[in-house]
């Protein structure tokens, strides 16, 4: 996959040399480093615009420069967050039940950045630049909300930036969410496949890491969120970390984190867990040790038994990038399984979710595990079938090199997946017995 990934990369950069390009590139993107102070009337912060540091735009009202988004939800409550590119802008949003009731109003508390490099998508002249200056993180908490209910909600800087989320269900309820992985709407299949998925409206999105690429020379975080925003609008966002939110030095802190740090409770700073429905999440990050004796494994290991003491427990759903297994084109991670999989069998873990090996596989152990791989949220597509000599290879249910995402219901005793591609088809279907 990697190959075929560079072979695609470097045809694109012909194109745009041929096109008259000449940027210095680092890398896939081109990084400028701002001689312009941040912040003020001369950066990307300030409210009269001017430079922005790097060639930055003016910034001009209403202000809100990314989302707004929802996550860590709870039975009672939810956090909301959007980005302005001014201080001063307005902080106030509005929400109240979907379908009508009472409308509230919350108030953000604003918290600036000043990033110093400004990003180019160095074969997409289009993508908006990551632009170096003075940004500033809103994250209003909405509290005394109402178990298992849907709100709708906008802000009041700009009443078109709006959005949906739910809060935590009771244990038993039915429940839909959506899970994808590796989004790279650069390429152009990323909004086709939130097309085809979002009309299922899921409550709730699990993202499996590679959440925006760098690397692909096509896109930015500034030109990401346009594409991504109907998916951030349609619920909370609970994404995992993946190899691709480090591409630059402090890209995981500065955007990544920042935009989605906290997504749930627990845990450490790249990996949390949240819950609904008596049904416990666990999201991991495979840049770091998963296996025996890590932080992350210790810490699982004991969340999982103090979930599964827990009143209405049903069965707990890990997810992470990297697969355990797949029998595409990217490594498994066998010692890790090993230590890993008693522990899902123990505490009642059925389903395990990877990403990263670009395509779609469910493999159906004869223990009873299911593991996914969905990693066809846009990605140059990869081989499913590189390695399918892996002596697991043949539990493997199902799989194709399709752009796709999965819908989940989980209703009284069942799981049932359904498979949905860019172009709307159903790829694959499922059910699964569960606690």
């Amino acid at each position: 996959m990697r190959t075929a990934y560079l072979a695609s990369i470097a045809a694109l950069a012909l194109f745009s040399a041929a096109c008259g390009d000449t940027e210095t590139s680092s890398g896939s993107g081109t990084t400028t480093t701002s001689s312009t102070s941040p912040g003020g009337s001369g950066g990307a912060g300030g409210a009269g615009g001017g430079d922005g540091g790097g060639g930055a735009p003016a910034c001009d009202a209403p202000f809100v420069s990314k989302g707004p988004w929802a996550l860590a939800i709870d039975p009672t409550h939810a956090k909301l967050r959007w980005e302005a590119c001014a201080t001063g802008s307005d902080h106030g949003v509005h929400f109240a039940k979907e379908g009508g009731g009472a409308e509230q109003t919350a108030t953000a508390t604003e918290t600036p950045i000043t990033l110093t490099d400004t990003y180019k998508a160095a074969l997409n002249p289009n993508a908006t630049p990551d632009y170096a200056g003075t940004y500033y993180s809103q994250e209003a908490a909405l509290e005394g909300l109402d178990p298992g209910a849907c709100y709708t909600f906008s802000l009041d800087a700009d009443p078109t930036r709006k959005g949906r989320f739910c809060t935590a269900r009771p244990s038993g309820d039915d429940l839909r969410f959506l899970a994808i992985g590796d989004t790279n709407p650069g390429l152009g299949h990323t909004a086709g496949v939130l097309a085809s998925v979002l009309p299922e409206k899921p409550e709730f999105t699990l993202h499996g890491g590679d959440i925006e690429y760098y690397d692909s020379g096509l896109e930015t975080w500034a030109s990401w969120f346009p594409v991504m925003q109907p998916m951030l609008e349609a619920g909370a966002f609970f994404p995992a970390i993946g190899n691709h939110e480090s591409e630059k030095s402090t890209e995981l802190a500065d955007y990544a984190l920042r935009f989605f740090g906290g997504a749930g409770f627990d845990g450490g700073e790249t990996y949390y867990r949240f819950e609904t429905a008596g049904i416990h999440f666990f999201s991991l990050n495979t840049q770091e040790s998963i296996g025996q004796g890590s932080a992350q494994a210790t810490w699982l290991e004991g969340k999982l038994i103090e979930a599964e003491q827990s009143p209405g427990f049903r069965f707990s759903i890990v997810f992470f990038h990297k697969p355990l297994l797949t029998c595409g084109d990217t490594d498994d991670n066998p010692p890790a399984r090993a230590y890993l999989e008693p522990l899902f069998l123990a505490h009642k873990v059925p389903l395990i979710l990877g990403a990263h090996m670009h395509g779609y596989e469910r493999f159906e152990l004869d223990n009873g595990l299911t593991y996914i791989t969905t990693a066809g949220g846009g990605g140059l597509m990869g081989d499913v079938d590189k390695n399918v000599a892996r002596d697991y290879c043949d539990k493997r249910a199902a799989s194709a090199p399709a752009f796709h995402g999965v819908i989940f219901d989980i209703t009284a005793g069942k799981i049932e997946g359904k498979v949905i591609d860019e172009s709307g088809e159903t790829i694959d279907t499922f059910t699964k017995d569960v606690p």
